[in-house]
Parts: structure tokens; sequence; C-alpha cells
């Protein structure tokens, strides 16, 4: 069911591997022009490969529209100077989806305070900043979509990285409830449980947030984009505030022939 994006312009951050990666190609599929930012403009580490450029050069070769911006969501200058980029050029910004986040090592016993901080500075304060950066053109279009990326961390609340998410779910809630009135959608998503990405292959040691690497299959990322478009469709009248995880988003939102679909995919 392709074009349910039509037109619309969508930012995902964190977009030059894994889950943002994952959405920005699904966006695209969907017709949405997209803007591919991140940090990462050369691969440092085979590890983890992925740029910003190679994210674009996968959406074009599926025949998508994409262009690659460097933002940095922990300085507000890049992050306005990634804003002011997209109104340039596109002067409206439908969507934006805040993935980039990092994961420090440690317990919160452990984990060293610098650490810590720059957490909660990418993890927290650059949603905050990427949404208030992109909220004066949505609020003269009367309309947007903003989906913060959370986890099952946020669930357990046992580790540093939980507290982060749980501080993004408490956002979602309250900017949701100031921007109903304006049109802006504000929703949370988070995957159910491990999708395959370089970052959760790349691993971490035991006494490590992630704990070791997964050698067990993984299923591919078919749900989780899915709920990743639904969320991006929804209006303030049927639902914004809200707090998902992959297969709560489909079970509410999706008809019934992709719940079917999506129930049948099995782990690669």
């Amino acid at each position: 069911m392709a074009g349910r994006l039509d037109g619309k312009i969508a930012i995902v951050t964190g977009a030059s591997r894994g889950l943002g990666q994952y959405c920005a190609m699904q966006y695209a599929r969907e017709g949405a022009k997209v803007i591919v930012a991140a940090r990462t403009e050369q691969e440092r580490d085979p590890r983890l490969p992925g740029t910003i450029h190679d994210t674009v050069r996968m959406i074009e070769e599926e025949g998508g529209e994409a262009f690659a911006v460097v933002c940095n969501v922990g300085d507000v200058e890049s992050i306005q100077g990634m804003v002011d980029t997209v109104l340039a050029k596109y002067g409206r910004i439908d969507i934006l989806m805040n993935n980039a986040a990092v994961q420090p090592p440690g317990y919160i016993n452990t984990i060293q305070p610098r650490h810590w901080e720059l957490e909660f500075k990418i993890n927290v304060h650059g949603p905050f900043h990427c949404s208030r950066a992109v909220l004066p053109a949505m609020v003269e279009q009367k309309s947007g979509n903003i989906i913060n990326i959370s986890s099952v961390a946020a669930d357990r609340g046992l580790s540093h990285y939980g507290a982060t998410k749980l501080a993004i779910e408490a956002m979602t809630r309250g900017l949701a409830n100031d921007m109903k009135d304006d049109g802006i959608v504000v929703n949370a998503l988070k995957p159910v449980g491990g999708i395959d990405t370089p970052g959760i292959r790349f691993g971490r040691a035991p006494g490590q947030v992630g704990g070791g690497t997964p050698h067990n299959k993984m299923p591919p990322p078919d749900s989780y984009v899915e709920a990743a478009t639904l969320l991006a469709m929804q209006t303030v009248d049927s639902c914004t505030g809200g707090i998902f995880n992959d297969v709560e988003a489909v079970d509410r939102f999706a008809d019934e022939a992709t719940k079917t679909r999506l129930a049948a995919v099995e782990p690669v």
C-alpha cells in the first residue's frame, strides 16, 4: 500500500543506520521526501556500517527522494541549521522522527558522569530541541507530526538509558497536550523487542547496558516500520500523546490485511 505519505516532508534523525535508516527508507517508499539527518558522513568502524549518504543512495535506488543533512542533535545550532536547510528547500516540515540516541556502558552506579550527561544531552535534550526547532513551521501550517522513539527500557526502568526514555515518554505526553490546539500530533514509538541492526549486533560487554552480542535470530523491521508509518498518519483527532510499541500500534491502527501479513513474518 504505497503512497500513504505522498508529498510529506519527513526528517529522520539518526538515519545513517539501524532503525532510523529502516524508517527513512519506509517513509520514502510511502511517498515522503526524506531528510536523512545524522552525524556520520564516513564509515569509521566496519562493525557499524552506514552513513547519511548510504541511506540517501539506498532510497534513490528504490526510486524515492531524499537528501542528507549533517546534524548533531547535541548541538542546538546544528539542529537549527538542519531545520533552516529543510525549510529553504521544501518550505514546510510535516514529520519529525526523533530517533537519534546513544547508550553508554555501565550501570547507574558505575556510568561515568560525563556519559550520563551525554546520554541525557542526546536522548532527551536532542529531541526537545529538534521538536522546538520544527514547531514554528508546524504551527504556521496548523499541522505536523512528531514521533519520539522510546524503548522497552523505559518499561523496566532499571538503567540510565531507561531513565532517558522515561523522560522522552513524559515529554511526549506533555508536548502533545501543549500542541493539540495547533493541529500538531506527538506520539512515541518503541520496538517491542530486538530488531536486527548493526547497533544491536555490535554488542556490549557483560555488565554494560544491553549485555552481550546477540547470536539468535531476530525479526526484520517489518512491524516496526509499519508502526512508524501508521503513527505518521495520525491527526490530533485520531491519536496524540500515545506511547506505543510496534505491535500495539499495528493492532490499533492497521487494517486486517496488514495485521495478517505481519503476523506471518518470521525472524530471518
